[in-house]
């Protein structure tokens, strides 16, 4: 049998490792429950078997995969591949040279190669389609498979940068296989986010090891994974993520009353410095602040109705209680708000809001202009300190919102004079290969709110927290039919309303956080969209 390269389907990539396997089960059980069940490709990886075995081996799996319509990919052993016919060979960065390999195997059999980096892409580009087919974008993930990785891993930010390089490069030939610590509680999230920054190209499929070799019911696994590739719908918060059109006054006034009624518990992992003005803040909004960096408890937090996390990095939390608390949240669906405070203002600030950013799902991502200009890439810069850069453009600002927003697939929110919210969930959908068709960097929904200068703003601290704080009460107040969007774009309403108020009202710095509780705590009590001043316009 031979397939020809159109016919690899890369969508359940099985790598084995015989190291893996549970007591009583073979290579062989593995790979044919596997190939039962969903399992589209095979590859050997056998780095420590004698030649010999691993011929042998080789070639009952081959055979055992062409009785399923299945191509056999094998791993760096290019003598291996050609000796027992494989269907392709797959080579990492420090193995034989590709032009070498293409030149021993011929034009027939499929190359991949494992590719971490953008400038990798460059070089496939330029050697044209005759030699790569299809790369391995990783690690994603940390992962047991490799016992001496050689970087870090990427995450899905990484994998964005890749498939960007394809994109840029017009590499359409070349097909994309995630690799690296994939399995049932990042597949989703892996294949939601990573898409180009065009919404042209998404992964073509994963890679995955252990989830069935070391499975002890590896058909039931497989059943798992192929679920979870067929699904492409992600529900990752129980609200409405559907791109609608904004709604008038009367119903961000409605969001507010169902926010109110509803009294939702705000956990509070935050810096210090906000830590009371925040609790208070979320009182004045008549939700339940906590304030908790405990991690044996954040389970039991996650699961009372209407919790929500927002997650604000000013102090470096225990890194262990936060990765717990995120996984917490998501797995039971409950919205998580992000505040990288100073992303890159260090290189300790940069590596845990990174580390954070690949590690989970966030229903809104919030930060100051030179927080979202970071976390956009569009400037290498790092910043001064924790405080917003002034003088950059509106359009800039507007431009790296909505990448963020596309990057992670969230809400995304720059705060200043003109507070940018960009939409972008894309309806909650991901599809293997084709992107999300009908979105992108440049066409999500994405609006700006001005109310004139608010300079006091600048002059206490914890005021773009406290905006934080007011999200969280306003999407964690929500009902499961709720849309996200107009949640977020409620709150940063309201808190803008709140702070022109507190700003004609007040006499100085400290009585202007006073004033701005105060006025909170009027709006939220006495609900009447007549006094929301801030102008709302969609770009």
């Amino acid at each position: 049998m031979k397939f020809s390269k159109t016919q690899f389907d890369y969508s359940l990539y099985l790598v084995t490792d015989s190291g893996m396997l549970p007591e009583g089960k073979t290579l062989y059980d593995q790979v044919e429950a596997g190939l039962q069940n969903g399992v589209s490709l095979v590859q050997i990886r056998e780095k420590d078997a004698d030649t010999k075995f691993f011929i042998e081996e080789a070639l009952a799996i081959k055979e055992l995969c062409h009785s399923h319509n299945v191509p056999l990919i094998i791993n760096d052993r290019v003598d291996v591949a050609i000796a027992i016919g494989a269907d392709g060979v797959h080579v990492g960065q420090d193995d034989m040279p590709i032009p070498m390999v293409r030149k021993l195997v011929g034009p027939d059999m499929v190359i991949g190669w494992s590719v971490g980096f953008a400038h990798e892409v460059d070089e496939l580009a330029q050697w044209g389609p005759e030699m790569v087919d299809y790369i391995g974008i990783g690690t994603l993930f940390a992962t047991q498979t490799k016992k001496n990785p050689k970087k870090a891993p990427m995450g899905p930010a990484g994998a964005i940068r890749v498939l960007d390089a394809l994109e840029r490069n017009n590499a359409s030939w070349c097909r994309t296989v995630g690799i690296g610590g994939l399995h049932p509680d990042n597949i989703e999230r892996v294949l939601y986010q990573c898409v180009s920054s065009n919404g042209k190209r998404s992964l073509d499929g994963i890679s995955v090891v252990s989830d069935i070799v070391a499975s002890s019911d590896a058909g039931a696994s497989t059943k798992v994974l192929r679920s979870l590739l067929d699904k492409r719908d992600y529900k990752f918060v129980e609200l409405d993520v559907k791109q609608k059109a904004l709604p008038s006054g009367e119903d961000f006034a409605s969001v507010l009353s169902i926010a109110t009624k509803t009294r939702p518990l705000i956990q509070h992992i935050t810096n210090k410095v906000h830590q009371n003005f925040g609790a208070n803040v979320t009182l004045a909004l008549q939700g339940s602040p906590i304030m908790s960096e405990i991690e044996s408890e954040v389970r039991d937090l996650a699961s009372i109705p209407n919790a929500t996390l927002l997650l604000n990095t000013g102090s470096v939390a225990p890194i262990d209680m936060v990765k717990s608390a995120i996984r917490a949240y998501n797995d039971v669906k409950r919205p998580i708000i992000f505040d990288p405070v100073g992303y890159s203002a260090t290189e300790t600030r940069l590596t845990f809001n990174n580390t954070l950013l690949a590690l989970g799902q966030y229903s809104c991502i919030k930060g100051n202009s030179s927080e979202i200009i970071g976390l956009s890439e569009l400037d290498n810069k790092k910043m001064k300190g924790v405080d917003a850069t002034a003088g950059l453009s509106l359009d800039l600002l507007i431009k790296a919102t909505r990448i963020v927003a596309f990057k992670y697939k969230t809400i995304a929110v720059c705060t200043g004079p003109h507070d940018i919210i960009a939409d972008g969930t894309v309806n909650g959908k991901y599809t293997l290969s084709e992107g999300t068709p009908d979105q992108s960097v440049d066409t999500i929904p994405c609006v700006t709110i001005f109310d004139g200068e608010i300079p006091i703003m600048g002059d206490i601290t914890a005021s773009g927290c406290s905006l934080g704080s007011t999200i969280a009460c306003m999407i964690g107040g929500q009902k499961n039919d709720s849309n996200l969007f107009h949640a977020v774009v409620t709150a940063v309403l309201l808190f803008k309303t709140a702070g022109k108020i507190a700003s004609e009202r007040c006499n100085g710095s400290g009585s202007f956080h006073v004033e701005l509780i105060d006025a909170l705590y009027r709006l939220s009590h006495d609900i009447d969209p007549n006094v929301w001043t801030p102008k709302l316009t969609v770009v």
